[in-house]
């Protein structure tokens, strides 16, 4: 080929061989410069899928106008030699720029944060790469970082001038594995359809190469790899890199997740993870004054806005809802902990407030829908219908933040909200570490809070004696206090519109039966690794029920262990306080580490 012309091109020199074919420079003749042509092979050019598959590439690296992501010139068929020209990148593989012991972490940082936004990038277009690795990664002589090779991406929707749109895997054969095998994701290996997480694995093995100077999943055989890449954890990045800063080693190790649900959501999510890292190095070697920020681990609101698709599965379908928020306090720590709040009736995100600002994990409290303290509609929902609305709440911050650990703690109705969840489909699929249950009710019918609430009809005396009725509960001073707190905040959301607390209790005892806390406390020990259920003074007829049951006939279950049942010295809405939550936190925390 070197010295033909193709259409305005004559090629000079052959740049590399791969499996498509082979890559050129050559002289555009026409606007006098030097470019690269990506030449498909002869056996490719007899291939029709290859055909297309080539032509597909072509187009979508011409819909990524990026700085670091290859500019395409053309596609041109030439006396039935099919080629993309393209920029020409002068310098070298980052493959070649490995250094056997790891880069330096600002090196490492120049190459990851540009490839990562421009894989995001080409994601937010509908593109997944599909074969990220170091040799397709180039560093000009400019230092910048080019990503090259998109032969094998999957696309969400792209156009098709043949007809119908060309949708992901519509090019590829049901169960083909398509990728270079070091790098692929568990679902891209076993052949299963990708989403752009399995670019996020591939960037993490390419960041764990970068770091360390080694790939994450080696053995002797591609079938041992690829048991590896299944099965096996790598050697943790502080053990082989101890210099590297924990940020780092967990965001690598969150993009390593076999499981896809668990791994980093998205690539802009590791960009922004290691732009932070960055800036952090920057305040380290800054002599500037510090900028005043939030206290670390203060609760910031945050929210999930509600669709259509939400209220379409509810029971009672608002039409106003669609469009309305879910708020949850969120403490913003960086860990690889998480731990998911519930409060009980009548409360809301504040309850776990304090636990938020105290805990050196991750955490978040949610408000019910409705129920927040500044929510701008307060519906009648049922108890199964707020259930549905904090499972979606739950698995989207579930999804969101990924963490390597998930505990899961509820108050009151809310312990018992925590237990239907695990308990369904969403459970399953959420796979919580631990789960803390904060005063469930055992005893089927009213709870201390829900019996006067499911009587309440909106007239004010009546919210009165429901009020005297609840107060009525303290046996002492500092008891009386903490119910008036908790009705103050209660009663200045609702006021006299109780309709929203009323149907919540009257179906929630209509949910509960003589068996329903057995059953679903033995769910939980069946699906999560770690529970306990911490009952007040205020509770012990719902411990010794609980204990009796399981004494005379295994109520409990058979995986049920002494540990899980304890009692402590406050009252029930005390059982909510930092003294009794963060004990209990920690020591799941430890075990499931």
């Amino acid at each position: 080929m070197i010295g033909k012309t193709l259409a305005h091109y004559r090629i000079t020199e052959l740049i590399g061989k791969g499996g498509m074919g082979e890559v050129y420079r050559a002289r555009d003749q026409r606007l006098d410069r030097d470019v690269a042509l990506k030449v498909l092979s002869k056996t490719g050019s007899d291939d029709p899928q290859r055909v297309r598959r080539f032509e597909r590439e072509a187009k979508v690296l011409a819909s990524l106008e990026h700085p670091n992501i290859a500019t395409v010139y053309g596609f041109h068929d030439e006396g039935g030699v099919q080629f993309i020209a393209m920029e020409l990148i002068s310098g070298s593989t980052v493959e070649t720029n490995v250094a056997e012991e790891g880069l330096a972490l600002d090196r490492l940082l120049e190459i990851g944060i540009p490839l990562a936004e421009a894989i995001s990038f080409a994601h937010a277009r509908g593109v997944i790469h599909r074969d990220l690795k170091p040799a397709n990664v180039m560093w000009d002589a400019s230092g910048r970082i080019q990503v090259l090779d998109f032969g094998l991406a999957a696309l969400r929707q792209i156009p098709s001038d043949a007809g119908p749109e060309t949708t992901m895997d519509t090019l590829t054969t049901a169960g083909t594995i398509m990728g270079t095998l070091s790098y692929m994701a568990p679902e891209q290996l076993e052949g299963r359809p990708v989403d752009e997480r399995a670019d996020v694995f591939s960037l993490g093995v390419m960041l764990y190469e970068l770091a360390t100077g080694s790939r994450p999943f080696v053995a002797d055989s591609a079938v041992g790899v690829s048991s590896a890449i299944l099965h096996d954890e790598p050697v943790s990045l502080r053990e082989r890199r101890p210099d590297l800063p924990a940020d780092l080693a967990r965001v690598i190790r969150r993009c390593l997740e076999k499981k896809a649900d668990r791994r980093m959501q998205t690539v802009r999510d590791v960009y922004n993870e290691l732009e932070d890292i960055r800036a952090g190095i920057r305040k380290e070697d800054s002599d500037s004054f510090p900028v005043q920020s939030a206290e670390p681990g203060s609760p910031v609101e945050r929210q999930m806005t509600i669709t259509t698709e939400h209220v379409r599965q509810l029971s009672t379908r608002i039409p106003r809802m669609v469009g309305d928020a879910m708020t949850y306090l969120d403490n913003e720590r960086r860990s690889d902990v998480l731990v998911i709040c519930l409060h009980g009736i009548g409360a809301d995100q504040r309850d776990f407030e304090e636990v938020l600002g105290r805990l050196p994990y991750r955490a978040v409290s949610l408000s019910l829908y409705g129920f927040g303290p500044t929510a701008r509609m307060r519906p009648p929902l049922s108890y199964a219908d707020h259930n549905l609305l904090a499972g979606f709440l739950i698995e989207e911050i579930r999804r969101s933040i990924a963490p390597q650990t998930l505990l899961l703690m509820g108050h009151s109705s809310g312990a018992d909200q925590i237990l239907r969840v695990v308990a369904s489909p969403l459970g399953e699929r959420l796979e919580p570490d631990g789960v803390v249950l904060l005063g469930p009710a055992v005893v089927s019918g009213e709870g201390r809070m829900s019996g006067p609430y499911s009587r309440m009809t909106g007239d004010p005396a009546d919210t009165f004696s429901t009020l005297g009725t609840m107060s009525a509960y303290a046996e002492n001073l500092t008891e009386w206090l903490i119910i008036h707190d908790y009705l103050l905040r209660a009663f200045g959301k609702f006021q006299t519109d109780t309709a929203a607390l009323r149907d919540f209790a009257r179906t929630y005892i209509e949910s509960a039966t003589d068996d329903s806390f057995f059953r679903l406390f033995r769910t939980a020990v069946e699906r999560v690794r770690h529970v306990r259920c911490i009952f007040g003074t205020d509770d012990l007829a719902d411990s010794d029920l609980a204990l009796e049951r399981h004494i005379g006939d295994n109520a409990l279950g058979d995986g049920y262990s002494e540990e899980m049942i304890a009692n402590v010295q406050v009252g029930h809405i005390g059982l909510k306080s930092p003294s009794v939550v963060l004990p209990q936190l920690e020591e799941l925390v430890q075990l499931s580490s």
